[in-house]
């Protein structure tokens, strides 16, 4: 009876170190760029966005990973103008025409973002690369998301360095679904020093952002598509 029982016990330890040698754990920061497709308004541009989290990873043989976790992230755009983008009553030439010859109003630089932020749940799938020390990885999978809140932030810098005015107000005039869904893939690098893994690599994500709009007519259902383009890095511990 004592022999079966260590005999048991000694299972249940290798089965133990075994399931902890599979797991790893660590901390990822993603900044981006991320824009929309296709803007109503052309101005709008790309848009410096943050990207922070946990991963949770499960070995699946010696060349695959499958992966979770929990992150917060940013998509959004951003324009820019100044006087010279606007046409004003005092450029009208008084024969119907407009002269843009005549000089605009200087009314300093606004700079307009739109910011959507999530928490992220990801699940990829992660291959790597036979090797020991340094592995290269292809990473892909999906990543469902929550919608947080939906903000516009603009900045206007005065004239003649009369200082800086901020307004920060929630997107008031759309209803965004609760849940959304991106994709995801990266490649990269991954560097072993024992129990520790350095890693790092180009990421890109999309998302369809959906929601619904008031008008006149009543509510309209959107879809705006964000790309995501950034260097996604981290640490992982086994």
């Amino acid at each position: 009876m004592r022999t079966l029982t260590i005999f048991l016990f000694l299972i249940l330890f290798s089965f133990e170190l075994t399931a902890q040698s599979r797991f790893s754990f660590g901390v990822e920061l993603f900044p981006h760029v991320s824009w929309e497709q296709d803007p109503a308004i052309d101005a709008y541009g790309p848009r410096f966005s943050k990207h922070a989290g946990i991963q949770v990873g499960y070995r699946l043989g010696q060349n695959f990973r499958l992966q979770s976790g929990l992150a917060y992230t940013e998509i959004g755009a951003r324009f820019q103008f100044d006087g010279d983008d606007l046409r004003w009553g005092t450029q009208h030439n008084g024969q119907g025409g407009f002269n843009p010859d005549i000089p605009a109003p200087n009314i300093g630089t606004v700079t307009h973002n739109t910011v959507h932020r999530f928490v992220e749940v990801p699940l990829r799938l992660t291959y790597l690369s036979p090797g020991e020390q340094a592995r290269f990885y292809l990473s892909g999978g999906l990543a469902p998301r929550i919608h947080i809140q939906s903000v516009n932030r603009t900045r206007h810098e005065l004239p003649d360095n009369g200082g800086t005015d901020r307004l920060s107000e929630r997107v008031s005039n759309a209803d965004f679904d609760r849940l959304q869904l991106s994709i995801l893939g990266s490649a990269g690098v991954e560097v072993n020093m024992g129990k520790t893994t350095f890693f790092a690599g180009p990421r890109i994500q999309y998302q369809q952002l959906t929601g619904e709009s008031e008008s006149i007519t009543g509510p309209n259902a959107f879809e705006l598509g964000y790309v995501q383009l950034g260097l996604e890095f981290g640490v992982r511990l086994y």
